[in-house]
């Protein structure tokens, strides 16, 4: 269940960050979600900020543990590539991904 309320909302997100073609548009997706997207593209997002939106906009309620154990498989079987982002202490533990939408 919880997958496939992640599936719909990384397809969502990606589509909206498709449709950003200017610095007013940019904006106006970011404030839509209420996430920050980066990238020369405009493409790229972390799952912290990810855990944000499913919560503030979207209403879903996904622990940070959950999020991380679903990203890889969830965004390759959408063709997004991940990014692991691991602690400065612990390089072995991963804390966040980056999420390239397209």
């Amino acid at each position: 269940m919880k997958r496939q309320k992640l599936t719909e909302v990384l397809i969502e997100l990606r589509k909206s960050a498709l449709t950003i073609d200017s610095k007013e548009s940019w904006k106006e997706v970011m404030k839509k979600y209420d996430l920050i997207i980066v990238g020369e593209k405009f493409n790229k997002i972390s799952t912290i900020e990810l855990e944000h939106s499913l919560k503030s906009t979207f209403h879903y309620e996904f622990a940070n543990d959950e999020i991380l154990e679903l990203i890889p498989q969830t965004c390759h079987e959408l063709g997004m590539k991940t990014k692991p982002m691991e602690l400065l202490n612990d390089p072995l533990k991963i804390d966040a991904y980056t999420i390239h939408l397209f």
